[in-house]
Formats: C-alpha cells, structure tokens, sequence
C-alpha cells in the first residue's frame, strides 16, 4: 500500500454526483483526489440506464425549484465545456387525478416560481397524447423546460472536466476505512492511504458502509427499467415529450420518446423491493416486466413490442423521499437521491464543493438537512 498520500479533498464515488463533485472542486485549484469501487463508465449503482429526466415543475416540493434552475444552467455550461450533447429538451408532461400529487405537484412548482406551463384539461390531454389510453378525468401540466439527460454522457464530461483541470481520478479502487484525524481524514483502500482536509462520500448505496449513521435512515430499492421496440408509429413516439403517468405500478410509472439506437424507455417510478448493493440481482425477470407491460399494454399499446434491454437500478431512499445533505466532522455527504436525483448533479456538485471549501453553501438546502430526522 502506497503511503503519505495528500490532498485537499478526497472525493469517494464518482456517479453522478461525485463525478460533478471533483470536477467543481478541481475547477477551483483545489488539490482533489477522486476514488471508485469500479471501473470507469461502469453502470453498477445508480447513475446507469443511458437517460434520466430532467424538469422544473418539480412536483416533489417547490423547493426544488431553484437548484434546478442553476442544474439545468450547469448542464449547459458543461455541454459547451465538453462540446457534446448532454441535455435534449423535448417537453416533459406530468399527468394523473387533478387533484394528485403530480398534478397539484407540478402546478404549485409552476405556479410558487412562475414557471411557463399549461394546464390541459382531459379533452386538451387526449390531443396532445393521442397514442395514450388516459382515464377520461386524468388532468395534465405540461412544461416546455424540460427533457432528458444522457446520463454516461454527463458523468465522463464532469470526470474529463476534473482532469483536465488537475484532478488525479483512481478507479476500480474500493474505500475500505475512513478515519477523522487532526485537521481531516484518512482515506485508505488497498492500494493507498490519502489525508486530506475534507473528503466527500458519494457512494450512492454503498454510502451507509462509509457514514456509518446514514444507515439508520437509508433503505436501498430495487427497480427495474425497460426498453422496447415499438409494434408501430414508432414516428410518433419519437415525438413524445418526458411523461411521468400517476397511479400506476405503485408509485406511478415514467416514459421517454423513442430513440432509434435505444429504443422507447419506459420504467416504475418505484417498487418497494428492497436489497443490498453487494447482493443486487442484477437481472430483469419477467416478474419484472410484468407491471411494466400492463401499463403499456393499457396506456400505450403501440409501444407494447419486443423487449430490447433491461437493467436493474438502484433507489436509495430516505424516509421522506427528499435528498440528505450534511456533514460529519472533516466528512461532506450527499445521499438518499431517492430515485430523482441525477438531474440535480451539476447542482449537487457546486453544492458540495461549497461545503467542502468553505463550510457554507449559498444554494437553500436546509430543507435537505439530515437534521429534519432528529
């Protein structure tokens, strides 16, 4: 094991938001160090499944709001750095009982922050959703920003953005041991032990292994998610908007246009299946499609077609469903994205540098605060 090993900061995990996390940091001089359990561009947490969505009228809490706006101004910026497409903003449509938590949700968001939206009422919904088979009372709010990220894409522009601003990246190199010491931390794997002034934990699942406390609120999901070939109008599905649809397998289910190199993804918002990150069955069964096929079946039926991939995800999830964000002596986490987080990581990531540097953030995330469990 190599030893004397020091930084400003350590940053363990490198998904989404670790990888926004050492980018930012390195971004301002900061000597940072960046540690995965695996190998570069794999998909074994969180961050995997090629698109995640993207929108504003956050149905979640209105509190949102605001770190979404400076994400979705952190992923341009970063498309410029990078010079690849990182963010396709083709509409994003939320839609269920009007009185749900998507639609009164998303109405709130829009309205608290003045947000462009509309409201469609179900005559206006079947218009604008002709290939969908929508219960005649279901009620929409449609936004204009929004779309999809492409996930793979986001994290290596954020992990190239990190080297080349000097950041030293280490990968398929486990954490085994973090130790609070005068003025920091240790940081040990296998191969090196590294002291630095702060370290950054987002390791996504495995977070409660390295926090030791973050186990007490932490519950890890296992959630499936699906790609299939259209039986037709392929054309139209291609146009779809970003669709979260409410009351259907258990928490609700989420679509995205077809894209001809991957197909037309569609998953669960949630499962209640629980797991362990280091015992994850990593294989989608026709168990798991069924739910998933019911719903197209009912709701789209022309994107019913052939299964083309799968993937297994993982949620991890707080009590509330909302992010935590704290601080533990010399170590900075971020965990409990609860199955909506990626979207925020360009934020999540000046966020956390913040609070590695100087303590402090300006962004409002006292409402993300593990101090709400006390």
């Amino acid at each position: 094991m190599s030893q004397g090993h020091t930084s400003d900061v350590v940053v363990v995990g490198l998904g989404a938001d670790g990888s926004a996390a050492v980018a930012h940091l390195a971004s301002r001089g900061e000597r940072v160090v960046g540690l995965d359990s695996f190998g570069r561009g794999h998909t074994l947490g969180s961050s995997g499944g090629l698109t995640r969505i993207i929108r504003l009228a956050y149905f979640e809490h209105p509190d949102y709001v605001p770190l979404l706006r400076r994400a979705w101004t952190l992923w341009r910026e970063l498309e410029r750095e990078s010079g690849d497409e990182l963010l396709r903003q083709v509409g994003g449509l939320c839609v269920g009982p009007r009185g749900g938590r998507l639609v009164s949700g998303s109405l709130r968001s829009a309205i608290d922050h003045g947000l462009e939206h509309e409201v469609l009422d179900p005559e206006a919904l079947a218009r604008r959703l002709p290939l969908f088979r929508l219960d005649r009372e279901w009620w929409g709010v449609e936004e204009p920003n929004a779309g999809f990220l492409f996930a793979d894409r986001c994290i290596e522009a954020h992990l190239g953005w990190a080297e080349r601003q000097g950041a030293t990246l280490h990968f398929a190199e486990p954490v085994r041991r973090i130790t609070a010491v005068r003025n920091g931390a240790l940081v040990e794997t296998d191969r090196r032990t590294v002291r630095a002034a702060r370290v950054v934990v987002t390791a996504g699942a495995w977070n409660p292994q390295l926090v030791a406390h973050l186990g007490v609120f932490l519950r890890i999901e296992r959630v499936p998610l699906f790609w299939f070939e259209p039986v037709g109008k392929w054309p139209e599905l291609a146009k779809l908007p970003v669709y979260i649809i409410d009351g259907e397998v258990t928490r609700g289910c989420y679509g995205f246009p077809y894209l001809p190199d991957q197909g037309l993804k569609v998953a669960p918002l949630g499962t209640d299946v629980a797991c362990e990150p280091d015992t994850l069955d990593r294989v989608a069964t026709d168990d798991d499609a069924a739910p998933v096929r019911a719903f197209l079946r009912e709701r789209v039926p022309s994107g019913n077609g052939a299964l083309r991939s799968s993937k297994i995800c993982m949620y991890t999830m707080s009590p509330d469903g909302h992010f935590i964000i704290g601080t533990d002596g010399p170590i900075v986490y971020a965990s409990a994205c609860s199955g909506h987080g990626f979207k925020f990581s360009s934020v999540m990531g000046e966020i956390l540098a913040d609070l590695a540097t100087t303590g402090r953030t300006a962004h409002e995330i006292g409402f993300l605060s593990p101090r709400r469990f006390a």
